[in-house]
């Protein structure tokens, strides 16, 4: 078992006598609990940025492709990844009726 769960887990009870958390432990655990909030959210913000900066630099085909294929796809690439997705959506509609 690593460490983080260890530090999450709550307290072994031995006895049928316990009394519960302390206001100190619940207050320690509320503070982690915010922490950790805190910090999926600034980690969500960083990634939502530089998704945000790419599709800036490089418009909405940032959003499918990394970086490096972007800068080699020529206008004839688009074109057949169109067909391409047309002729699969056509399929889908035809069976579909």
């Amino acid at each position: 078992m690593s460490e983080t769960a260890n530090i999450n887990a709550l307290p072994a009870v031995t006895s049928d006598n316990w009394n519960g958390l302390t206001m100190d432990e619940l207050r320690q655990r509320r503070a982690k609990a915010l922490l950790r909030r805190e910090v999926g959210r600034v980690q969500m913000d960083h990634v939502l940025g530089g998704m945000r900066t790419r599709v800036n630099d490089n418009g909405i085909r940032a959003l499918m492709f990394n970086d490096k294929t972007i800068g080699h796809l020529k206008t004839a690439d688009y074109l057949l990844l169109g067909f391409k997705l047309t002729r699969a959506l056509l399929k889908l509609w035809r069976k579909r009726r």
